[in-house]
């Protein structure tokens, strides 16, 4: 005989929350591990490869099934745009300022100043490139999502007739 247990819903968002928090920490210490790995220990890709594939596959697999589902990827319904924006800046800052570090890094010996007309133009063509390449995909990534929920919205409203 099966043992059919009810839970109180309260209970069961508990224990979903509690999973998604511990997959959030576990996929952010993946990519610190890459980072850490690549950037800090200068390690070959063969080392850190595990890492980064089960970063990748995670993140595609989180993205993917809410889209399917329709689950709405930007928390803001007012502001939905402009979050892709905002996050494609950010992405390319941080990869601006991480490739600067590197360079300078890297390159100090070459140019001694602190600052130079080659660090710049490199900082700015590397912060238009990440941008665009991050605004891409985050784009797709909007559109696809939009039109699922008005595909959603569209069905719902059709049942209500």
């Amino acid at each position: 005989m099966k043992k059919n247990i009810q839970q109180d819903e309260r209970i069961l968002a508990q224990k979903r929350k509690i999973g998604s928090d511990a997959f959030n920490i576990i996929w952010i210490g993946l990519l610190i591990s890459v980072l850490v790995q690549q950037y800090l220990f200068d390690a070959p890709f063969t080392q850190y490869a595990v890492e980064i594939i089960l970063f990748i596959a995670g993140a595609i697999y989180v993205v993917v099934r809410n889209l399917f589902v329709g689950n709405d990827l930007f928390a803001s319904k007012k502001h939905n745009h402009m979050l892709v924006i905002i996050n494609s800046l950010v992405c390319g800052i941080t990869v601006t300022i991480i490739n600067t570090i590197l360079n300078y890094i890297n390159y100090s010996d070459v140019a001694p100043l602190p600052i130079s007309l080659n660090t710049v133009l490199v900082a700015l063509i590397t912060f238009v490139s990440a941008t665009i390449t991050a605004f891409v995909p985050l784009e797709l990534l909007y559109l696809a999502n939009k039109k699922k929920q008005s595909k959603i919205a569209s069905h719902l409203d059709a049942d209500d007739e």
